[in-house]
């Protein structure tokens, strides 16, 4: 047994044996160079201009462009404009197919025209009833207010008149017809006094005149002929003119009666005038004058309230409505230019299948354009408004830039986000005298939203930040510090310091 005392001994010998062969046997390894330590850059803190500004691409528009669609899916059967065609205002650019629809339309606008026909009869009909009844009691109203109504001084001045006339008529009836009487009278009693003389004329005549008829050879044969033929003449006529006096007698007096008794009728209703107009109406013409006012009333109370005809009405409304869906349906299958302008896109081709809503037709107006910027950050979408003033520079000029203003934001940006076609870009209005630019167009689009002349300013990569803490390292001699620091406008090249630091303070970057 090996001594206790002896043991450590022992071991402290054995490692040292096996120490020395290790180092015999491994090679020495070389030292590795130690690394420099990594110089940071240094900047200085400067007084200068800090712009917030957004800097984006853009391409010029037509100010008014409008992309076509239909409101119902189909099949596109006509299309009258090619890519380029020069359209005007309503004028018909595409149509759907529509089937048996126009023929639909046609009997829909006859069952119409009849029906409104019927019930423009109906109304007319009804109307004159209600015409005719309202003069009818305006004529019963007018006839029970003149019974009622004492006599005008006018009225009763006519009568009088017309009493005064019908006297002066009798008396003048009279009057002549006891002078034509007289007058008749007075030439049939001429015409019968001169009738005998005439007669014994005659009789002379004949007798001379049968003396010397069988004797034609007598000289005095042709003058006794000659004076018999006068004599009977003048007994024939003589014989005539009292016929014609008697008739004239006759007749006078057949006439002198019934004329004074219609003079004298004439007279007495004249009388009777006065007299009805003096006393004033009787109890029964009075009420017969009221029922007549109250008949017509309920004539009229009748026509107004048989006014209109529901079942015709109702007839009219079902054929327009069917009238108005077909047309909307039809109209629903046809695009309209909706200004004057230029085609600019057609997406679809006749006999194609075309989706409601999707765009077929593009039509624009560039007679006046506008700029149109699309792509915006949702962090830099936020800082614009309408009003912001822009500086803009066209791929087509180079080296020059022009102002604008932003006009319009996008449909998703206002109340009118829920739109079929959202508008996505916003719009831009400028002036660009003397440079030709084209839709299409491309140009740089510069936002200043904030600028500051006289501030102190570092590069971003100066500044640094830590769990919403904004600091720098200050180069302060052989040692550094770190300092907070309030910072105002931060773009891309420049970090606007308002608070932390001097101007000429060097800051170590990162």
């Amino acid at each position: 047994m090996i001594p206790r005392l002896l043991l450590p001994l022992m071991l402290i010998f054995l490692a040292a044996c096996g120490a020395g062969s290790a180092a015999d046997t491994l090679p020495t390894p070389t030292p590795r160079p130690v690394q420099p330590a990594l110089e940071r850059p240094t900047y200085t803190a400067q007084r200068g201009t800090v712009v917030d500004e957004i800097r984006v691409n853009g391409f010029v528009a037509a100010l008014r462009q409008q992309e076509l669609s239909f409101t119902q899916s189909g099949f596109l059967k006509v299309l009258y404009v090619d890519r380029t065609s020069v359209v005007t205002e309503g004028q018909l650019l595409a149509e759907l197919d529509l089937g048996d629809l126009p023929n639909q339309l046609r009997q829909a606008e006859v069952s119409l025209e009849q029906s409104q026909n019927a019930l423009n009869r109906v109304r007319e009909q009804r109307t004159l009833a209600t015409r005719r009844a309202e003069l009818d009691l305006a004529d019963a109203q007018a006839q029970l207010s003149r019974l009622t109504a004492p006599p005008l001084p006018e009225e009763r001045a006519a009568v009088e008149q017309a009493i005064e006339r019908a006297r002066a008529d009798l008396a003048e009836t009279r009057n002549s017809a006891s002078a034509a009487k007289s007058q008749a009278e007075v030439r049939l009693k001429q015409a019968t006094d001169a009738l005998p003389l005439i007669q014994v004329n005659y009789t002379t005549a004949r007798i001379e005149w049968d003396e010397v008829k069988d004797h034609p050879g007598d000289r005095r044969w042709q003058s006794r002929y000659e004076a018999f033929l006068a004599a009977e003449r003048t007994l024939r006529q003589a014989e005539s003119d009292i016929a014609s006096a008697r008739i004239a007698y006759d007749t006078a007096r057949a006439n002198e009666g019934p004329a004074i008794e219609r003079a004298e009728a004439a007279l007495l209703e004249a009388q009777s005038r006065l007299t009805a107009l003096l006393r004033g109406p009787t109890a029964i013409e009075r009420a017969t004058a009221q029922r007549a006012v109250e008949r017509a009333q309920i004539a009229l109370e009748e026509a107004r309230q048989s006014e209109g005809d529901t079942e015709l009405e109702a007839r009219v409304a079902a054929a327009s409505l069917e009238y108005e869906r077909l047309q909307t349906q039809i109209e629903a299958g046809k695009l309209y230019a909706p200004f004057d302008g230029v085609v600019s896109a057609i997406a679809s081709r006749p006999g194609t299948a075309v989706e409601a809503y999707r765009a077929v037709i593009t039509v624009i107006d560039d007679s006046e354009k506008e700029l149109l910027v699309e792509r915006i950050t949702t962090q830099d979408a936020g800082r614009i408004g309408i009003g912001q003033p822009v500086r803009i520079t066209f791929s087509r000029a180079p080296g020059q830039s022009f102002d604008g203003v932003v006009v319009a934001l996008p449909t998703a940006a206002t109340s009118s986000a829920a739109t079929i076609n959202p508008d996505r870009a916003y719009h831009i209005e400028y002036e660009a005298p003397g440079v030709p630019v084209d839709v299409g167009d491309l140009a740089q689009v510069v936002i200043t939203l904030k600028r500051v002349d006289d501030a102190i300013w570092l590069p971003p990569q100066a500044v640094r930040s830590f769990e919403g803490r904004r600091f720098v390292v200050i180069q302060d001699g052989d040692r550094q510090r770190r300092q907070d620091v309030r910072v105002g406008i931060i773009s891309t090249e420049r970090i606007e310091i308002l608070e932390g630091l001097n101007e000429g303070d060097i800051i170590v970057g990162q």
